[in-house]
């Protein structure tokens, strides 16, 4: 019938954030096999954050074995002991009770990220491993009083890494292991200002019958 719009072949239609989450796995599998060095993981990588549609993100791997993609595939299968951001010329946050991963990937270019782990649920140990590979980027992790954060595992390069005083150890700390590495960027770790404190709890007042 004329004026039916022709089907897209699948390289042409777009991809989602959780397509290049996949692609983006596949590829550090693939360095980790050693079959791609670091400067073109880190060319793929940012590829693969740009993509905007299946036949962009496909190019990326089709030089890759099955054997690649199926170890990628069962990674992702653990998802609520491993998850991954990334994002590209992008924002995002997580805040309120999101459940935390035991270990956590952040990929980010030419963006930022908020982590707020005020209220976030834990299932077991209130612990987590973050593996940073940030470009140009900003990360702000917010943490109960009483937190502690290890960045002894991460590789900075023009980066600033601030910490303010985290108050004394409190039932609700956190202990954050940070790794990985980070370019241009800025990774800032905080607690709740006594302001932000007493207009939560009076939220939370109103809330209440």
């Amino acid at each position: 019938m004329s004026g039916e719009l022709e089907p897209l072949a699948r390289a042409e239609m777009r991809a989602s954030h959780e397509d290049r989450d996949i692609i983006v796995d596949q590829l550090r599998v693939a360095a980790g096999d050693g079959r791609i060095d670091a400067e073109e993981l880190d060319q793929r990588i940012e590829a693969a954050l740009n993509a905007r549609t299946y036949g962009e993100l496909d190019v990326l791997i089709k030089d890759l074995p099955p054997s690649t993609r199926a170890a990628s595939q069962a990674r992702r299968t653990e998802a609520e002991e491993s998850q991954s951001i990334t994002i590209a010329h992008g924002n995002t946050h997580k805040r309120g009770a999101w459940l935390v991963p035991r270990q956590l990937t952040i990929a980010v270019r030419h963006g930022s990220v908020d982590l707020d782990f005020t209220e976030a649920v834990f299932h077991g140990p209130r612990e987590v491993g973050i593996v940073l590979d940030i470009r140009h980027s900003n990360l702000r992790l917010l943490v109960p009083d009483g937190s502690t954060v290890d960045t002894s595992g991460l590789a900075v390069r023009h980066t600033n890494v601030s910490q303010r005083d985290l108050g004394q150890p409190g039932p609700d700390a956190v202990r954050l292991v940070i790794s990985g590495q980070t370019g241009h960027a800025n990774v800032r770790v905080r607690r709740l200002s006594g302001f932000a404190l007493r207009r939560r709890q009076k939220r939370s007042q109103r809330a209440l019958p």
